[in-house]
């Protein structure tokens, strides 16, 4: 395994306590599950790996950003009192999320297969904050509002999430109406039903757009 480094490339040693980082105290600040992402994700067999506190805080961010987006979830079904538990895709932004999810799952299962953690990790990550929080729960708070599917999506992401970031994960699981432990769950696995290739194509090359013109 390669070395644990400051922001600055320093080696941590403990002959040098002032370029050590206390994980305690990062855990007390920041959150244990924050403090797992931080040491997980970038952290590849062989190199070294650069650790400071502005990388804790910013993993802790997202931590905050899953939280959050599982509250939205769970205030809309609130207000819709009741909602159908069938999954289905009205749209194309629906599709398109059913489709990347479906994809996630295999990407993930296989990095972890083959203990590519880090790669899993990054790949959530970025679904995550990228595609489910800053595309399609967007979409989702104007008119054509799919619980079902935003449910869907959520779970899954909260379950790929748990071996890295357990104790959140648990706890949005249980809010989430679920009696069971989310770890006695079976990992999510593909399913080929909701794979809609040409509308996420679609929604893709619409993305892209957006990002080119922004």
């Amino acid at each position: 395994h390669g070395l644990v480094r400051t922001r600055e490339g320093k080696k941590m040693s403990k002959s040098d306590p002032k370029s050590c980082i206390d994980p305690l105290d990062m855990i007390q600040k920041y959150g244990a599950d924050a403090l797992r992402l931080s040491m997980v994700i970038g952290n590849t067999p062989g190199n070294d790996v650069k650790l400071y506190e502005e990388k804790i805080a910013g993993y802790r961010n997202f931590v905050n950003k899953i939280w959050n987006a599982a509250r939205y979830a769970l205030m809309q079904a609130d207000e819709a009192k009741a909602s159908s538990d069938e999954l289905v895709a009205h749209s194309s932004a629906d599709k398109w999320i059913l489709t990347r999810t479906q994809e996630l799952v295999k990407e993930v299962t296989n990095d972890i297969e083959s203990f590519n953690f880090s790669d899993a990790g990054s790949k959530i990550y970025d679904f995550t904050w990228n595609e489910f929080c800053a595309w399609y729960m967007e979409i989702s708070k104007g008119e054509h509002k799919n619980l079902p599917v935003l449910n869907y999506v959520l779970s899954t992401i909260i379950k790929l999430l748990h071996p890295f970031v357990p104790y959140v994960t648990e706890v949005l699981w249980s809010h989430l109406n679920n009696k069971e432990l989310l770890l006695k769950q079976e990992w999510p696995k593909a399913n080929k039903n909701y794979i809609f290739t040409e509308e996420a194509h679609g929604i893709n090359v619409l993305i892209e757009v957006i990002t080119a013109i922004r």
